[in-house]
């Protein structure tokens, strides 16, 4: 029997929670997969800055079918490749294109590419050209080809390892874009899958893979609507990461919780998802959750967890910082500055104080989607405190995010868009922790697809037959 050797991309964190982090992972059970099948080989492609990142969870299993291969790839573009990326990209303009091309995701820096004025190209390019299925997957693919020659390191590997299969983990990251044209331009068989619930609505991919790999059908839907998918093409199989969720959604009790916190058996708590430099005003909505709480005015000893925004940039932790500071001696509110995948025991913490939260405040978040498969109740806040800041500057913009749409659209979310409804809010899921329970489950069947534990499975039955 010959041998079957896969290319696995792993260029971003998410992709790495996503399939590699968690018991009982796709790469957990493709590890066992290798000791059973001796002619499976897996070589595991990362950006070379990225290897420092996972090479302590990984190189432990590295042996002679399980090989790491790093790449350094060029970041830098010459003007007609750049041109061809603004209007191959721009073939796709949504709701989601439109705030981060326009306004820009952070009140206090320039959208995407910082030329908000193209917007009527780019508009313009989605309606005209962006509507033809022969120019997205037939001309696309091939200008890319010749305009990117790609990298001279893939194409060596390509030579070398002679793959069967290339399984691309992040299909909007530009790493694995690079990587799944040389699988193009050497006619290999190809198979990937999103990183995320918000890729696919916010640019056109120059390329589709042979066979994708989706976690709900709100993202099957995205894939067949933005990207020109064929439903044939793709294959549900739920989100990985919500296995681990759920499976150890109930490892600490909630009096355990409360008294790892040395708050009182019967105190009620909020867990508050900050969105850190996104969301500048989130100071004083606290404030005011905080003075309710003092005064008594939720009929209950009400409490606070603060998980401040985790993101890459040194930027963002300083802002939030700066921002929480205020709140750090105060007894109601704890903070949680974990990362919350690169530890098991701190990962099963958090989804603990998640599984027993009150309430779950968070800002247009994917964390919508995890408290919902918890059946926590769900709060969105859709104003800027007692400012008066114009849309393009306001939190409000973010409802404009198409997958966000969905997520509105079950009614599982509640949205505040003032002082007044935020507390009637609150205090409404304090009363009564079931109320929105029929709208909850409506969330988990469309946007959570099969919250049975099984999703990595799926993935690495996809990837192996």
């Amino acid at each position: 029997m010959s041998q079957k050797t896969i290319f696995i991309s792993l260029s971003s964190i998410a992709a790495f929670r996503n399939l590699f982090f968690f018991p009982e992972s796709f790469y957990g059970r493709l590890r066992q997969r290798l000791k059973d099948d001796a002619e499976l080989r897996v070589v595991l492609i990362m950006p070379e800055r990225y290897y420092e990142k996972v090479s302590l969870f990984l190189e432990k299993d590295i042996s002679e079918r399980f090989i790491i291969e790093t790449i350094r790839l060029a970041e830098k573009k010459t003007f007609p490749q750049k041109l061809f990326y603004f209007v191959y990209s721009h073939l796709l303009y949504t709701g989601t294109t439109r705030l981060m091309a326009t306004v820009g995701t952070r009140p206090d820096e320039p959208p995407a590419g910082g030329r908000w004025f193209l917007a009527p190209i780019k508009v313009l390019i989605a309606r005209t050209i962006g509507r033809s299925r022969w120019v997205r997957l037939k001309i696309v693919p091939r200008i890319f080809l010749k305009l990117f020659p790609g990298c001279a390191g893939f194409g060596v590997l390509f030579q070398k390892y002679h793959p069967d299969l290339v399984f691309i983990t992040h299909l909007y990251g530009w790493f694995d874009t690079v990587l799944l044209g040389e699988a193009k331009r050497h006619k290999v068989k190809t198979i990937g899958m999103p990183a995320g619930w918000d890729h696919l609505d916010k640019y056109f991919l120059p390329f589709q893979v042979d066979n994708l790999l989706v976690p709900s059908e709100q993202v099957c839907e995205a894939a067949v609507r933005y990207q020109s998918y064929n439903p044939k093409k793709i294959r549900v199989v739920g989100y990985t990461h919500l296995d681990f969720i759920i499976r150890h959604a109930d490892d600490l009790t909630r009096a355990e919780v409360l008294s790892s916190l040395n708050w009182p058996t019967d105190a009620k708590y909020i867990l508050y998802v900050s969105g850190s430099a996104y969301c500048p005003d989130e100071p004083e909505i606290i404030e005011n959750i905080l003075q309710w709480a003092d005064a008594g005015k939720f009929g209950a000893d009400m409490r606070m967890i603060i998980r401040p925004y985790l993101g890459g940039r040194s930027k963002d932790r300083a802002f939030d910082a700066e921002k929480f500071e205020r709140f750090k001696k105060n007894p109601r509110v704890r903070f949680y500055e974990r990362e919350f995948w690169g530890d098991m025991d701190k990962a099963r913490e958090f989804v603990a104080l998640m599984r027993h939260a009150d309430a779950v405040l968070a800002v247009y978040t994917t964390m919508v989607l995890e408290a919902g498969a918890l059946d926590r109740p769900l709060v969105a806040v859709a104003f800027d405190g007692s400012a008066h800041r114009p849309w393009y500057r306001s939190i409000r913009r973010f409802e404009g995010f198409e997958h966000f749409q969905d997520v509105l659209k079950t009614g599982a979310m509640r949205t505040a868009y003032d002082f007044d409804q935020l507390f009637e809010i609150l205090d409404s899921y304090f009363k009564n922790p079931r109320l929105d329970g029929k709208e909850r489950k409506l969330l988990r069947e469309r946007l959570c697809y099969n919250l049975d534990g099984k999703a990595s499975e799926r993935v690495l039955d996809e990837v192996l037959f």
